[in-house]
């Protein structure tokens, strides 16, 4: 399994990762919890794979971490979009328009 490569992914994977060992979480008892397979969790904090979205919200609560904290960690997103070559879509409308 590849390692992920993302920042930010990085990011939110640390980010459980010290949250559960600051709790003394165990890996087991949070996969339980969260009604997912311990393997997704290790791969998480192993930073092998990134699960989808709604086994990562199921993991966080499961974990005690406030979903809205999950995605605001601290992170220069500006980088992130630039690196990423990421670019701010705009409005179609014109102006005047609603």
């Amino acid at each position: 399994m590849e390692d992920i490569q993302d920042k930010y992914f990085i990011a939110i994977a640390d980010y459980v990762k010290n949250f559960i060992d600051e709790e003394g979480i165990d890996v087991a008892d949070l996969a339980a919890a969260a009604n997912v397979d311990r393997k997704q969790v290790y791969r998480l904090i192993k930073k092998e794979n990134m699960p989808r979205l709604s086994t990562l919200l199921k993991i966080s609560l499961a974990a005690g971490i406030e979903p809205s904290k999950l995605f605001s960690i601290e992170f220069d997103f500006k980088i992130y979009m630039k690196e990423n070559n990421i670019l701010k879509a705009s409005s179609r409308k014109k102006a005047g328009q609603r």
